[in-house]
């Protein structure tokens, strides 16, 4: 077994895309705001208060490696698997914050106001779906390949890729304000604190 996967198919384009865009995302997002972060995880009462300042370092950072980890063909499945096990933790810290009653934000994409709810546990599901399916279909794909050159590319499968990664990325970066509408409280569902 290899590490390394085929561009040129199209679920696996997707898949990346959707890790990319999601992770690349969320870094910059902590990035613009590791205030906001900082303050999210000391919330959230999952770390230690000695390990805030690392984690709201190492989190970004992470994130933004495997967001171009999973375009390296070496590096491919091993930034699945990573990806998955982020998210899990990630998605613990959340049902953790549900079952204790805590209110607080995610700030998984910057500075946000809208409480922690089921909406963030979906959200997660599906990322813990793309990333098991970028894993399998990693594995999937077994030995090397050459480098895929413009000709080799389907239009169509890249074009279809490309629109289902985008409209995915775009539901899971949207979590928050689609969790207000949908929540029918007009952005009450928002902390005031």
């Amino acid at each position: 077994m290899t590490d390394v996967t085929d561009v040129t198919d199209p679920l696996n384009l997707a898949l990346r895309c959707v890790v990319a865009v999601v992770f690349a995302a969320s870094a910059l997002g902590k990035a613009r705001a590791p205030g906001a972060f900082r303050t999210t995880v000391r919330e959230m009462r999952i770390v230690p208060l000695r390990a805030l300042g690392p984690v709201a370092v190492a989190v970004p950072v992470l994130e933004a490696v495997l967001a171009v980890a999973v375009w390296v063909p070496a590096l491919t499945t091993w930034a699945f698997v990573l990806s998955f096990g982020l998210i899990a933790v990630f998605t613990a810290a959340l049902a953790s914050v549900l079952r204790r009653g805590i209110d607080t934000s995610c700030s998984c994409f910057g500075a946000s106001r809208t409480r922690v709810g089921p909406a963030h546990l979906v959200r997660n599901a599906v990322l813990l779906a793309a990333t098991g399916t970028g894993f399998a279909a990693s594995l999937a794909a077994g030995g090397p390949g050459p480098v895929p050159v413009a000709g080799s590319l389907d239009p169509a499968g890249v074009f279809v890729s490309l629109f289902g990664a985008v409209c995915v990325s775009a539901l899971v970066l949207s979590t928050d304000l689609l969790a207000d509408v949908f929540s029918g409280t007009g952005g009450a569902g928002r902390r005031t604190s």
